[in-house]
């Protein structure tokens, strides 16, 4: 049976209902699990604990993601074999109906935090997205490449990121270096842009135990690797910077990030204080987010998590109370205040690399009814995500030590794999973005610098 038939019988009385996005909201927890796929709503409630990677599903749980499942099977063809009515009985996955989000609106001042329904094409129908599976998954094929890093080179990534760690904690917190402080922000955001948000993808190795400890270094940090992947996943579902529910938290510490978000008259002070306010965000972080997960408990799968994130903040607090102890609390206070700022400036301007192109897709259009079920996902991360290229020594050796995250474009189409893989088929993905005319950006860092500050100062003025 073809997806449009099956479709069709989802609809049917007899076999499952219309869904909105807004019920299909309200099955986002493990106790109560639910994803659509394709527009097809699937209850998985008894398979995430048979799957591999079942805390994969965090934050996709109550969403559209027919992309990302897509993208994550890069070896199966998963189009066929979610449909396939043994495989769904044989893992105790229902089909519950079809989703319908025909009636959702996207608009500019929209308070409701679920910005994320846009429903795509099917990725089974998707000519563009079909083309770079295909051309990427026979490069990996040809050239004998694994998507994931080997336990060994795994174990070689987290010894070379603590290992930088343990240095500039002792340089910062017990000989009190300023300077230290500084690159220790730096080199955390590094870190965890290399392992420890790919162990949230699922695209650093395939040992469970690897994958927690990476993932636990956003906990080092002072923020949380766990809420990272739930808030963070929706980000790749749906238009990347563009409306997704990450962007929008900007909004409550007063920045306007894109067009969707309300207008307010203090907004054209946005240049004045938009660095003050990115500069805090470690700051508030290092609290919200324990409170974050005392509240949300539903998301812990295993005890260890929350003893991952209680231990990583007794060692930060130690190595603070141990500089406290020996230089004084005016002294500590400077130090952690700098390593803050580091942090959460090196985090804004390396990883939220976006070029001022890739805010137009979307944010030009108040409603976007007009593309349901029209749009590529594929071509949508391509046009709302954006590339830089090393251009002296310096960026190269960040490239390499922030993961290849400056291949964003490659990132967001294919999240699950290895990051220095992402260098590697960027041509190929050009390649085919060429062929389909879906605009590829790749410029030099300094440009997407300015152009994002120049589209942070557009909105600073567009206020009514």
């Amino acid at each position: 049976m073809n997806q449009e038939a099956m479709i069709q019988e989802a609809n049917t009385p007899s076999k499952g209902r219309s869904i909105s996005y807004e019920e299909l909201k309200t099955h986002h927890t493990y106790a109560d699990a639910w994803i659509s796929i394709n527009g097809l709503v699937y209850d998985i409630t008894h398979f995430i604990h048979r799957h591999p990677f079942g805390d994969t599903f965090r934050g996709h749980l109550g969403t559209e993601c027919g992309g990302l499942f897509s993208s994550a099977h890069l070896n199966t063809n998963v189009d066929k074999l979610i449909l396939n009515n043994a495989f769904l009985s044989k893992y105790n996955i229902a089909i519950i109906g079809c989703l319908d989000a025909s009636g959702d609106r996207l608009r500019k001042g929209n308070d409701n935090p679920f910005l994320d329904r846009i429903i795509y094409k099917h990725t089974n129908n998707d000519e563009f997205w079909i083309e770079l599976r295909t051309v990427v998954a026979s490069f990996l094929k040809s050239s004998n490449e694994d998507t994931h890093y080997t336990f060994s080179e795994g174990m070689l990534y987290i010894l070379y990121h603590l290992s930088i760690y343990a240095l500039l904690s002792y340089l910062t917190w017990i000989e009190g270096s300023y300077c230290a402080s500084v690159l220790f922000g730096f080199h955390m955001v590094c870190a965890l842009a290399n392992i420890s948000h790919m162990a949230t993808h699922h695209g650093f190795t395939r040992n469970k135990w690897l994958n927690f400890i990476a993932m636990s270094i956003y906990d080092l940090s002072g923020t949380s690797g766990l809420e990272w992947q739930i808030a963070h996943q929706t980000h790749h579902s749906q238009p990347h910077s563009s409306i997704d529910y990450q962007t929008n938290a900007y909004d409550s510490i007063g920045i306007r990030i894109h067009k969707y978000m309300a207008c307010r008259k203090y907004h054209k002070y946005q240049p004045i204080y938009f660095w003050i306010v990115i500069s805090s965000y470690l700051l508030f972080k290092l609290f919200a987010t324990t409170v974050w997960l005392y509240v949300n408990m539903e998301f812990v799968q295993s005890f260890y998590e929350i003893l991952g994130h209680v231990l990583a903040r007794v060692i930060l607090l130690g190595g603070i109370s141990c500089c406290i102890y020996i230089h004084g609390f005016l002294v500590a206070l400077i130090l952690f205040t700098l390593y803050s700022i580091a942090y959460a400036q090196t985090a804004f301007i390396l990883l939220f690399n976006n070029h001022e192109e890739t805010h137009k897709i979307l944010g030009e259009n108040e409603n976007v009814q007009h593309f349901y079920q029209k749009m590529s996902w594929a071509e949508v991360q391509v046009r709302t995500s954006g590339n830089w290229y090393p251009t002296n020594w310096l960026l190269s050796f960040i490239e390499f030590h922030y993961g290849y995250f400056n291949y964003h474009i490659e990132h967001h189409l294919f999240p699950t794999l290895k990051p220095r893989l992402l260098k590697k088929i960027a041509p190929l993905v050009k390649q085919v973005c060429i062929k389909h005319g879906v605009p590829y950006i790749s410029t030099t860092f300094l440009e997407v610098q300015k152009s994002l500050r120049k589209h942070i100062f557009k909105l600073s003025i567009l206020y009514k």
